[in-house]
């Protein structure tokens, strides 16, 4: 369980300081909605490869297994922000939560691969 404190407190560092970066964007007018929200679903796509990259680095082996514990503690705390903001629920955002662990586990692998190295 510790391995996983350091890559997943980067990881919401970095969704939670690009968020607030977007959200001043949109407050001065600076980006339209539609440039924003795929921003914000690249840096949290982004910000999973590198929670499961981090992870993997610090694993032995069946990375792809490690990447989806870790995507999974990191889902947990963004599925408590949606709950906490009040966002419904629906089939796009079951995809997007799949995809997100998906990448997750890419990043282990590839971090365990560019350990070897």
């Amino acid at each position: 369980m510790k391995k996983f404190i350091k890559p997943t407190l980067y990881s919401l560092l970095i969704i939670l300081i690009s968020i607030f970066i977007l959200t001043i964007f949109n407050y001065i007018g600076i980006l339209k909605r539609n440039i924003l929200i795929i921003l914000g679903i690249i840096i949290i796509s982004i910000s999973f490869v590198i929670n499961g990259y981090l992870t993997g680095k610090n694993t032995i082996k069946k990375g792809w297994l490690t990447g989806l514990e870790s995507g999974s503690i990191l889902l947990f705390f963004l599925v408590l922000l949606s709950i906490f903001l009040k966002i419904k629920f629906n089939i796009k955002m079951l995809i997007f939560y799949i995809a997100l662990l998906s990448l997750s586990s890419i990043g282990s692998i590839i971090g365990i691969n560019k350990k070897s190295n």
